[in-house]
């Protein structure tokens, strides 16, 4: 039947720049994007976001995962997750200058770990415009 699959993988890294060269020269994995020094990387079927270290104080590692799941169970998964006492949220309402492409919803599971969860991957390009449309919204016109 139908089920969630893993689909994003994010990494935190000092050098996102050398990271994202090293996995292209290495395995062929192809850059799709970047954001204020974070840098997306794909092998074509896995999505990974390269996040830099040097905007927070993180360890080295593993930050999230992301699961895309088929519309037709993402009611019942919500549901579980949410009975469970850990319902999804949507990163954007907590800070609405986010700019990422590969994510609707972020949830946690019992120890605390986040995973992103998504229906369909997002269009960078559009993803950009809509951040440039929520900061508008968020300064007050001159």
């Amino acid at each position: 039947g139908e089920r969630p699959v893993i689909r994003h993988i994010a990494l935190f890294s000092d050098d996102t720049e050398k990271l994202a060269e090293f996995y292209g020269e290495c395995f062929g994995m192809k850059r799709t994007g970047e954001s204020k020094g974070d840098i997306w990387i794909t092998d074509g079927w896995v999505d990974f976001a390269l996040l830099s270290r040097k905007r927070a104080t993180a360890p080295h590692g593993i930050h999230h995962w992301g699961f895309t799941l088929p519309s037709e169970i993402r009611n019942d998964i919500y549901q579980k997750l949410t009975a469970k006492g850990f319902p999804p949220s949507d990163p954007r309402a907590e800070d609405p200058t986010i700019d990422r492409p590969y994510v609707e919803d972020k949830g946690h599971d019992i120890d605390g770990n986040r995973f992103d969860l998504t229906t369909a991957k997002r269009d960078m390009d559009e993803e950009k415009r809509r951040t440039k449309e929520r900061l508008a919204k968020l300064v007050p016109a001159k």
